[in-house]
C-alpha cells in the first residue's frame, strides 16, 4: 500500500512539472513572437527604404504592432496611412526659388531617374512646404502632388517576402534561446 501512495506522489510531482514546462514553453513562444514581430517592423522600414526614396522614420511611424498575449499566440503587424506628400521623396529643387526652374523633377523609386513634372512648383502653404500644381489657368486653386502610401510600399511583393523570411529566421533564433532561458534548472 505504501508503494502505491509513493507512485501516486510521483505522478503528482510529474503533473506539476509538466504544467510548469508547458507554461514556460507558452511564455517562450509569446516572447519569441513579440521579438520577431518587432524585428519585422524594423526590417519593413529598411526594405522599403531600399526600394523607395523615403526616410525609414516615415515608414516605421505608420506601422503598429499588436503583441501576442495571454492564450492568443498571434502577433500582428499593420501599416495604415494615406499617400505621402511628394516633397518627402526625391524632389529637385526642394525649396522655393526666386526664379522658378523650367520644370521640377521628382523620383519615387531608388535608383530611378528624376522625371520632370511640368507646371509643378515648390511653395509653402501654411506651415507646410510641398510640391503643388495649379488646378486651372488661374493662379488659384492649387493642389498638392502626392506619392504612394506606405501600406502600398510595404505590400510590395519583394518587401513582403523579405520581411517574412526575416521573421522566420528571427523565430528560429529566438525560440531556442527563450526555451533555454526559461527551462534551465
Amino acid at each position: 500500500m505504501s508503494d502505491f501512495l509513493h507512485v501516486r506522489g510521483n505522478f503528482r510531482s510529474l503533473s506539476t512539472s509538466l504544467k510548469q514546462t508547458d507554461k514556460a514553453i507558452h511564455r517562450s513562444v509569446l516572447s519569441s513572437l513579440n521579438r520577431a514581430t518587432q524585428r519585422a517592423k524594423t526590417e519593413t522600414g529598411r526594405k522599403v527604404r531600399e526600394k523607395y526614396v523615403i526616410k525609414q522614420k516615415d515608414v516605421v511611424e505608420t506601422i503598429r504592432i499588436k503583441k501576442a498575449a495571454g492564450n492568443a499566440l498571434q502577433a500582428t503587424l499593420t501599416s495604415k496611412g494615406h499617400t505621402l506628400p511628394l516633397i518627402r521623396f526625391a524632389v529637385a529643387p526642394r525649396r522655393r526659388l526666386k526664379k522658378a526652374p523650367k520644370s521640377l523633377k521628382a523620383a519615387v523609386f531608388r535608383g530611378g531617374t528624376k522625371k520632370p513634372i511640368p507646371g509643378a512648383f515648390v511653395t509653402k502653404a501654411g506651415n507646410h512646404t510641398g510640391v503643388f500644381e495649379r488646378v486651372g489657368k488661374k493662379r488659384l486653386p492649387i493642389r498638392e502632388l502626392r506619392g504612394p502610401a506606405v501600406p502600398s510600399m510595404a505590400a510590395n511583393e519583394e518587401v513582403r517576402e523579405h520581411v517574412q523570411r526575416v521573421f522566420a529566421e528571427e523565430m528560429a533564433k529566438r525560440l531556442p534561446h527563450e526555451l533555454d532561458r526559461r527551462l534551465k534548472t
